[in-house]
């Protein structure tokens, strides 16, 4: 695992947050979890604490939500997405990603369609 899929995954769990133009502190708060989780499980050799996941939500949502917005948005998600395929532990990402658009207990479409999206080009079960 390189610091590009992280760049990657990030910018995905971001995305989950960032969709469906509402950020909520629950939703921000599973990815801080959701983050240091994954860190721990799927690259315990890179550092990465709750706060700097916060740090780089912080740091990156302007950038992430303009990626999320016009005529490429659709083409700018399913970019992140297929760099992502080769990764062994996309599981882990759709149940950190299920996680993220559950917390604020407003399961929008537009979350679903992401979390979707990721599932059936890893050809995962998609988790309802």
């Amino acid at each position: 695992m390189n610091t590009k899929n992280w760049e990657d995954i990030l910018t995905l769990l971001t995305m989950v947050i960032l969709i469906d133009r509402r950020v909520y502190k629950e939703e921000v708060d599973t990815f801080v979890t959701a983050v240091y989780e994954l860190n721990n499980a799927i690259s315990p050799d890179i550092f990465f604490t709750e706060s700097m996941a916060f740090e780089w939500f912080k740091a990156n949502r302007e950038q992430v939500k303009n990626k999320l917005i016009g005529k490429f948005a659709d083409r700018n998600m399913k970019e992140v997405i297929i760099r992502l395929k080769s990764l062994k532990h996309k599981e882990a990402i759709i149940r950190a990603m299920t996680r993220i658009a559950h917390a604020d207990e407003d399961y929008h479409n537009r979350e679903h369609s992401v979390i979707k999206q990721a599932a059936y080009s890893w050809k995962l079960p998609y988790p309802s």
